[in-house]
């Protein structure tokens, strides 16, 4: 059986980015559940080691000059984390160092902390060792049972000025995808065929259960609003919405391609965005399976009311061929890994 890993390994790890060979192999020797890779910058993942006695915890955005913001893999898909926290728990065999170890008393502990302070439920917490990098503490029940010792990565406020002056660095190094230079949009743009053939099968049929309603033009003026920036309007073309005047979309960012075979996006209205599908045909074969825009985002291919449109199968089929065997998961998988950055770019719009 392979023994846990030492503290001043953990430790060492701390703040590591989750492609670090390093925290590969840790993951491989304990083992533990893959490394996260995320797709939103407040997503945070637990793993850990029953077994080891200690847990670890990830997250997408660490506010540390050098690591913030997070980047992507390849520029775009997935979301790169930071070891943010090191969990040592009861069971954890080996010494830390200077003294520390699971077994040690609290009131040792006590005597040897920088401070302590008494949090919810009555518990104890006493920090140890406070640089400029971390923070050690430990944290004991109010009758002296040990509960955890916790090794947190010291973070910035965000607008602490060197994490913003490292924060142009970062993004400066990072892989970014070059977006193409769009003219300004017609109001005679031609709508693809295969929409116009979806619209009129709702104007008789409905869409069922999906929130989803479509346009028989292209419509402008939405990303517009939606970012406050004019020059989104060269990059959407807005085809549908929600309810509620989420906007569905094709996003340009592959030069010449026609419309259909750009990506298709959903800006809903409070604000939540993302990838839908990677082209139009991909749409139709969500929206035969019950999964409109909105649905994609919000529920993803799990939605528990999809309500399968066989009809709109038949119009994917009848413009761009026989279906291939791919599940409404794999359509939503494929455009989130390669198209996530959305949200970088409508951040990067909605600041000019």
């Amino acid at each position: 059986m392979i023994k846990s890993p030492s503290f001043e390994l953990l430790d060492g790890l701390l703040g590591r980015r989750t492609d670090d060979p390093r925290l590969i192999e840790l993951h491989r020797n304990y083992p533990l559940k893959p490394l996260p890779a995320f797709t939103d910058r407040e997503d945070i993942s637990p793993t850990g080691s029953d077994a080891h006695g200690f847990a670890l915890t990830y997250q997408a955005t660490a506010r540390v000059p050098g690591c913030y913001p997070s980047i992507r893999v390849r520029g775009r898909g997935p979301l790169l984390g930071y070891l943010t926290k090191v969990w040592i728990r009861e069971n954890y065999p080996l010494p830390m160092g200077d003294g520390l170890s699971t077994v040690l008393p609290e009131p040792e502990v006590r005597a040897r902390a920088l401070h302590s302070s008494v949090q919810e439920y009555g518990n104890i917490v006493h920090v140890l060792r406070r640089d400029e990098r971390s923070t050690l503490e430990a944290r004991y029940h109010d009758d002296g049972r040990f509960i955890w010792f916790l090794l947190t990565l010291n973070e910035r406020d965000e607008d602490d000025p060197e994490l913003l002056k490292s924060a142009d660095a970062v993004l400066a190094a990072a892989p970014a995808r070059e977006y193409p230079s769009w003219p300004e949009p017609g109001v005679d743009e031609p709508f693809p065929a295969a929409l116009r053939a979806l619209h009129d099968h709702q104007a008789v049929h409905g869409f069922g259960e999906i929130n989803f309603e479509m346009r028989d033009h292209f419509t402008f003026g939405g990303p517009h609003a939606w970012t406050g920036n004019p020059a989104a309007e060269r990059e959407f073309r807005v085809f549908g919405q929600d309810a509620s005047g989420g906007l569905a979309a094709f996003w340009l960012v592959h030069q010449g391609r026609p419309v259909e075979e750009q990506p298709v996006v959903f800006l809903e209205s409070e604000g939540a965005m993302g990838p839908v599908a990677p082209n139009l045909r991909d749409l139709l074969y969500l929206l035969a399976d019950g999964i409109g825009p909105y649905e994609a985002i919000t529920f993803g291919a799990s939605y528990w009311d999809a309500d399968p449109q066989p009809q709109i199968a038949r119009i994917a089929e009848d413009h761009f061929g026989t279906r291939q065997a791919r599940t409404p998961q794999e359509i939503i998988d494929d455009a989130d890994s390669e198209y996530s950055d959305l949200m970088d770019r409508v951040d990067a719009l909605s600041m000019h």
